[in-house]
């Protein structure tokens, strides 16, 4: 924290005027709209968050001032408040503890009544005192409260409980608490543990304690934020009237797009003109309605498909006969005859050219082949310069001269000229085949067989030109395809049914053409009575959906004022946080400054900065070194854990503490000097307020019952666990040696050794040498000394050392040293020589050097009376 100046020391001085939040937000509202005078005027009234209802009242108030409804609620009149200061709640203590039940694992009967100022619970580490501190933290809900488990060991879980004694101002009552979380009134209680350091120390922290009148600014947030819920709620309920209106009208139209796009920009009038509506208008759409029908029945589609099959008929009649008329019949069957006659006179020149030539067999075609195909080879052979005419084409033996006369034969055979007529007369035949194959009749034979069977009034006109036509390709085409002459008269048989083919197929055309020309001109009527049909019932659609397209109109012109009204609502906000920074600064930052520099003046913590933020109403706090490091990024463990208990003791202190602070552990990874400045602030708050501390640390439990020896103001419990984790006891302090404890132990002893002889009394009386040695070394810590040092303090206590009776130490001393020396002989603590091992102590030597050590005690205190 930096060091305030004189000028700043100076200014600090003089008195500030506090303004009373409630008179700001008064005055706040007064400036601004009416249903935000009303939220505000109940948050001052009520002192605590509005209702739903009053939210309610406020967006009607909020509609009807702005013009959307009509106004009907009175006008809300400005705020006068008086300034009052907020009302503090009565102390709380806590007067016992008991009963708890399934808390860790806590054994059963405890019972803690802490004292009105300083408790302390010493204990060991794991002897259970986490568990108390846990009940403490649930109640309060502290930042660092974490869960409450029963005993994980056992089979079964218990219910967690504990009852709670506490007196509320003057008031006596009690709670059963069943593990509940933030139980009112403890609350109110302020609890610090190691887990809370980091908070303290690093974290932005609202502050535990909100004055009343500073909570009305949240309240005031929280409240205008409600009503901008509802603006929000109503924007999103206009948006989504009327979302089924599309599926009304029909895709196409041009009032569907002028739907589609409905908002606030529609312009009503022009698309209530569009809408139609009455009697007539039902008259004009069945005449509509019936006409499209009509159109749509489409009888000239199944003539114009009728006609195109005869069409496709007559076509290849037509194409047929013309080419049957193209045939050449004459010529077809000359070819033939000629064929026939080649043939004949070919088989007789080559019986006759080869009948002395000693052949296996007669020459037929095979052997044509054979010949054929030597003569190819013999070619290939003089092409590449590689026959040999004297040779044989095949076994290239030596050609005799029979041999040459057959191949002269072969030669004369392959040259003949009636071999080559055949081959000329084949290839015309071929070209005829092909002709009459060409000739398709596949849709006159299905036409034929369609009507074959049919009542010849039913058959079409041409049925028996088509007949006699696809007749004669089928003749012809058989007989050529067969290699037969073309025995019928085609001229005659088709010539005729040609003309009349033809002339049918030009009747049809036209026919066609005419009905397409018509069904052209249907199709364009469709349409254009089909656009008409949907315009109307679009345009009634719309007259009848008048209603709700108003409505949806209105609706969306609604939604864009609430969204142009609702657009200041986040500035209401900002400016209420604004309001909330100067007072939470006035009420709680320069008061939370002034402690938390005490606090690290008492606790010598390091110098660092606090900023105070602030969001929507609330009040926080933030430290920073340097200005911008967090401190734990820079201190030590010990500095962190005092800058946290500095942070922590302002705040509780900010309010005025009304309840019980609870310290768990607040010293650990501290040094000596800092334990003592922790235990004299600990003290201090005590002094006036009920603290309640848990530690583990002897030094630091011992320094707190030093600092309230004199004012008693204090109680002080053990924990143990030597009967189970969590065992309580009342005790004066921490568990140490005093000479009225010894004494008891030591008259014990002598009076058990009186009853006993023999090795049993032997050693009674080393135990009690044993004894007389530790009240020797007490006697010099307490009586002699006066506590000046202590074995389980660090420091010397000077302030006690004009106490010691140094007129009576020159006799005291010897005496004491003897005796005590005498005790080492004895006990089993100190190795003996072997010579003096055998000198066993007598129980009259132990009583006599008991009443020489009282008589020493008597001495020292008499002089010092």
């Amino acid at each position: 924290m930096t060091t305030p100046t004189d000028a700043e020391v100076a200014e600090s001085t003089e008195p500030a005027e506090l303004i009373d939040p409630r008179a700001q937000l008064a005055e706040w509202a007064n400036a601004n709209d009416e249903w935000v005078r009303l939220l505000v005027a109940e948050v001052i009234a009520t002192g605590r968050p509005v209702g739903t209802s009053v939210v309610d009242k406020a967006y009607l108030l909020f509609r009807q001032e702005k013009a959307l409804d009509k106004r009907e609620l009175p006008a809300v009149p400005l705020l006068n408040i008086e300034a009052r200061q907020d009302e503090s709640a009565p102390p709380l203590s806590l007067t016992r503890l008991s009963e708890v039940r399934g808390v860790n694992a806590l054994v059963a009967g405890v019972v803690i009544e802490p004292h009105e100022g300083l408790t302390i619970l010493y204990g060991e580490n794991g002897t259970g005192k986490t568990g108390y501190s846990r009940i403490f933290k649930a109640l309060a809900n502290s930042r660092t409260a974490d869960t409450i488990l029963g005993n994980i060991d056992a089979d079964t879980s218990e219910a967690q409980s504990a009852k709670l004694e506490f007196k509320l101002g003057d008031d006596a009552q009690n709670l059963i608490w069943t593990g509940e979380l933030g139980v009112s009134p403890f609350t109110r209680m302020s609890i610090f543990d190691s887990p809370a350091v980091r908070t303290h120390v690093d974290e932005d922290l609202d502050y535990v304690y909100t004055p009343a009148s500073l909570a009305l600014f949240k309240d005031v947030t929280t409240a205008i934020q409600a009503v901008a819920a509802q603006v929000d709620a109503a924007i999103s309920e206009l948006g989504s009237s009327g979302s089924a209106l599309l599926s009304r009208f029909q895709r196409g139209s041009t009032i569907y797009p002028l739907i589609e796009t409905l908002g606030a920009s529609t312009e009503l009038a022009d698309l209530k003109a569009k809408a139609k509506s009455g009697d007539d208008v039902d008259q004009e759409l069945d005449a509509l309605t019936q006409g499209v029908a009509a159109l749509r029945a489409n009888t000239m589609g199944a003539q114009i498909t009728g006609l195109r099959s005869e069409q496709r008929v007559l076509s290849e009649a037509a194409t047929a006969a013309e080419a049957l008329l193209g045939f050449e019949q004459a010529k077809y069957n000359d070819a033939l005859a000629t064929r026939a006659q080649l043939t004949t006179d070919f088989e007789t020149f080559r019986r006759e050219l080869f009948a002395a030539a000693d052949l296996p067999a007669e020459p037929d075609d095979t052997w044509n082949d054979f010949i054929e195909a030597g003569e190819t080879y013999r070619q290939h052979l003089v092409e590449v310069e590689a026959h040999d005419a004297d040779r044989c084409l095949y076994c290239r033996q030596p050609l005799l001269d029979p041999a040459r006369d057959l191949l002269t034969r072969y030669s004369t055979y392959l040259e003949d000229k009636i071999s080559a007529d055949i081959r000329i007369t084949d290839t015309t035949l071929d070209g005829y085949r092909r002709q009459a194959a060409a000739l398709q009749g596949n849709e006159m034979a299905s036409f034929i067989q369609q009507y074959k069977d049919a009542d010849p009034s039913e058959r079409p006109t041409y049925f028996t030109q088509v007949e006699a036509i696809e007749g004669a390709r089928s003749t012809a085409a058989t007989a050529v395809a067969a290699s037969q002459p073309a025995s019928i008269e085609i001229a005659d048989l088709v010539a005729k049914p040609r003309a009349e083919v033809d002339t049918a197929l030009t009747t049809v055309g036209n026919s066609i053409t005419d009905l397409e020309t018509l069904q052209k001109g249907r199709t364009e009527a469709l349409a254009e009575r089909q656009a008409e049909l949907l315009e109307l019932k679009d345009a009634i659609e719309l007259g009848k959906s008048w209603a709700v397209i108003e409505t949806q109109v209105k609706s969306a012109k609604e939604a864009d004022r609430l969204k142009t009204l609702k657009r200041p609502l986040p500035g209401l906000g900002r400016s209420v946080t604004a309001l909330a920074k100067t007072a939470s600064d006035q009420l709680i930052n320069q008061s939370f400054d002034a402690l938390f520099l005490e606090e690290c003046e008492a606790l010598r913590t390091p110098s660092l900065k606090v900023q105070f933020v602030g969001r929507e109403g609330k009040a926080q706090r933030r430290k920073v070194l340097s200005g911008k490091h967090k401190p734990s990024k820079v201190l030590s463990e010990g500095e962190q854990k005092v800058l946290a208990l500095a942070d922590f003791l302002a705040e509780a202190r900010l309010a005025g503490i009304t309840a019980p602070v609870i310290f768990d552990d607040p010293v650990s990874s501290l040094d000596h000097r800092r334990i003592k400045e922790v235990a004299q602030r600990i003290a201090r708050l005590a002094d006036d307020n009920q603290v309640i501390v848990f530690t583990h640390d002897i030094l630091f439990a011992t320094t707190l019952l030093a600092l309230f020896e004199k004012s008693k103001r204090c109680a002080y419990f053990q924990i143990t666990d030597e009967s189970g984790k969590g065992n309580v006891s009342r005790a004066t302090g921490p568990r140490i040696d005093s000479l009225n404890a010894i004494k008891g132990r030591i008259n014990s002893t002598i009076q058990a050794a009186k009853q006993l002889d023999g090795e049993a009394r032997d050693a009674l009386v080393r135990t009690g040498y044993s004894h007389l040695r530790s009240w020797c070394e007490v006697f010099t810590e307490d009586e002699l000394l006066k506590g000046v040092t202590r074995r389980y303090q660090a420091n010397v206590q000077m302030t006690t050392l004009g106490n010691i009776n140094v007129d009576k130490l020159g006799e005291i001393i010897p005496k004491a040293s003897e005796i005590f020396e005498e005790a080492c002989r004895y006990i089993d603590a100190h190795s003996q020589a072997l010579i003096t091992q055998g000198v066993s102590p007598t129980l009259a030597g132990l009583e006599q050097h008991w009443a020489e050590l009282q008589e020493l005690k008597k001495l020292n205190e008499g002089k010092a009376a």
